[in-house]
């Protein structure tokens, strides 16, 4: 693990600090220099006075924090629960911001999470997921995806509602998931309209294998912005190639984001 160079002082807390012979993805060699949490010059090798503090990081690859582009803030934490997962605000607050805290831990300084809203939850899971939003606010980015679980026909109706009044609470992005609802077409254009109602994004929570279904959402929502996101897409991967190419290229010439998560053989 890289450490202060000798002669710099070991404390780096609040300190400016040049990173000395980091290797970028494009394969230059360059020197950073960091001051009060930001990037304040990157130059080449060498060509940076050292403020401060120094550390040697010849021979490590330099990467930009990750992010996490799809996660269950109000399910985070819950693989080993026994019986139903609590739906107490509190703890769902407090779920989300452990799981926030841990993903800081590892670099990632964005979180995407999908939070279920309407049923018996209500708007109670999106509004402790936000409270985790302020409570890591400056640590780390976390946006909140409002995800009903229906948004057309008579049972949809509090959905969609439930979904406008999610976006006023603070809720980033909108989003759904066409595969559970009766009417998949219909609730991809129910949210759609939504998104372009409040001029935000969107996020579709879906299985992706169904190559017409995503022939006809990339049709839909082709231009849209500030854009489409679709996920996990775990059925995606599990398309004939010439299937998978061939739905990915029109995904991609409709500016709709892929985030892929598979899963099993």
């Amino acid at each position: 693990q890289p450490s202060p160079s000798p002669g710099s002082p070991g404390g780096l807390d609040g300190a400016d600090v040049l990173l000395t012979g980091a290797t970028l993805t494009d394969g230059r060699t360059v020197d950073v220099r960091l001051g009060r949490g930001r990037i304040q010059a990157v130059g080449t090798a060498g060509s940076l006075a050292p403020p401060g503090p120094r550390i040697d990081l010849r021979g490590y690859l330099l990467l930009p924090a990750p992010a996490e582009p799809h996660a269950h803030s109000d399910l985070a934490l819950t693989a080993d629960t026994t019986g139903p997962v609590s739906p107490d605000p509190a703890d769902v607050q407090r779920r989300a911001t452990e799981a926030a805290l841990l993903q800081l831990g590892h670099g990632a300084t964005a979180l995407r999470s999908h939070v279920r809203i309407g049923d018996v939850q209500g708007l109670g899971a999106m509004e402790a997921v936000l409270q985790a939003r302020r409570a890591v606010h400056g640590l780390t980015d976390l946006t909140a995806v409002a995800m009903p679980r229906l948004l057309t026909g008579v049972a949809g109706a509090d959905g969609l509602a439930m979904l406008h009044d999610a976006v006023k609470m603070g809720a980033s992005v909108v989003g759904a998931c066409p595969d559970l609802d009766p009417d998949p077409a219909g609730c991809a254009e129910a949210v759609l309209d939504a998104a372009a109602q409040h001029g935000c994004p969107v996020d579709l929570h879906t299985d992706g294998s169904d190559p017409v279904r995503l022939a006809r959402l990339a049709a839909m929502a082709g231009g849209l912005r500030p854009g489409v996101t679709i996920g996990p897409c775990d059925g995606l991967g599990r398309l004939p190639a010439d299937v998978a190419g061939r739905t990915a290229e029109a995904l991609a010439a409709a500016g709709i984001t892929v985030v892929c998560l598979p899963q099993g053989p």
